[in-house]
């Protein structure tokens, strides 16, 4: 058994402290908005054993939190990036040199090529659970990169593959190219769908009563993304230059759709090409992800009416 500090007891940092005591570790969560508590079962079908739970802010940690912190054998960090690199200095000098850390931001290379040089020789993982958490472990993929591994950062995703999720394994500037990127992409798509229709000057409620199955796909995605903490999508979007190519990219894309349906640069058979490129970087993987929109739409459909009056 080990024993664990998770701070931050958002929706990631739960999802890792309820696996953590799950598997028999002694777990305490700390959060600057958490009502302290001690282990135990959970009310409710599921009887899961909650770890204990501390009010306590990582950055400034009391005498005694900084004593926990040294007994730590494994510490998450499950903040905002501000925070994770505002920890530093704490975590620096105070976790035990055989101390394991683990990192779960959405963007990787400010954080660990600081914390690379200044938490050694300690272990150091990265982690990115790539799912809500209301939508479980299950099928669900965590990009994984270990800077500096040791048996904890190997239990650890072990852990995490016994949940049924994949472990994806990405060296954390792949992970900012490939993750971050394309979240900071359809982010920015998203958003920009909603504040499209908003300047044509359409109604919520009237689009959501017409919208074919597509569009009630986009308007609950955007709806999602509203629903889950905003911070996650800041550090995503302030991601820097990742997120700004991003963003740069999302935009020369509409500027190129607009060129190819007006004239006089534009027309079918422009619009048609498009089309064609689009199906040649998708490759053998378009049918596939033609069948997951399919099972989708279905399982929308099926709730019924988006708004009922």
């Amino acid at each position: 058994m080990s024993r664990a500090v998770v701070a931050g007891y958002g929706n990631v940092g739960r999802l890792l402290a309820l696996m953590l005591a799950d598997a028999g570790w002694e777990t305490v969560a700390w959060d600057r908005c958490a009502e302290p508590g001690a282990p135990g079962r959970a009310a409710g079908a599921d009887g899961r054993l909650v770890p204990r739970t501390r009010l306590a802010d990582v950055t400034a940690p009391t005498a005694e939190q900084r004593a926990e912190l040294a007994r730590a054998e494994v510490v998450f960090l499950a903040v905002p990036e501000q925070a994770a690199l505002a920890a530093l200095d704490v975590l620096e000098s105070t976790l035990a040199p055989h101390a394991t850390v683990v990192e779960t931001l959405s963007h990787k290379h400010r954080f660990l090529d600081t914390a690379d040089r200044r938490l050694a020789p300690r272990a150091l993982l990265s982690l990115n659970p790539l799912f809500h958490p209301s939508l479980g472990w299950a099928n669900n993929a965590v990009t994984a990169s270990v800077l500096r591994p040791d048996a904890r950062c190997a239990e650890v995703l072990r852990l995490i593959s016994a949940t049924g999720a994949r472990v994806v394994r990405l060296s954390h500037e792949e992970h900012d190219r490939h993750v971050t990127a394309v979240q900071a992409a359809t982010h920015a798509a998203l958003l920009a769908f909603t504040g499209a229709l908003a300047r044509l000057g359409v109604r919520a409620p009237t689009v959501a009563d017409c919208a074919p199955p597509p569009t009630r796909a986009l308007l609950a995605l955007v709806a999602r993304v509203l629903s889950a903490d905003v911070e996650t999508y800041w550090d995503i979007q302030a991601a820097g230059g990742e997120a700004a190519a991003a963003r740069d990219a999302v935009a020369a894309a509409l500027a190129d759709l607009a060129e190819r349906t007006t004239a006089p640069t534009g027309g079918e058979k422009a619009f048609r090409q498009l089309f064609e490129e689009v199906a040649d970087w998708f490759g053998e993987g378009r049918a596939t992800a033609a069948d997951d929109a399919a099972r989708m739409l279905h399982a929308l459909i099926a709730t019924g009416p988006p708004s009922p009056r």
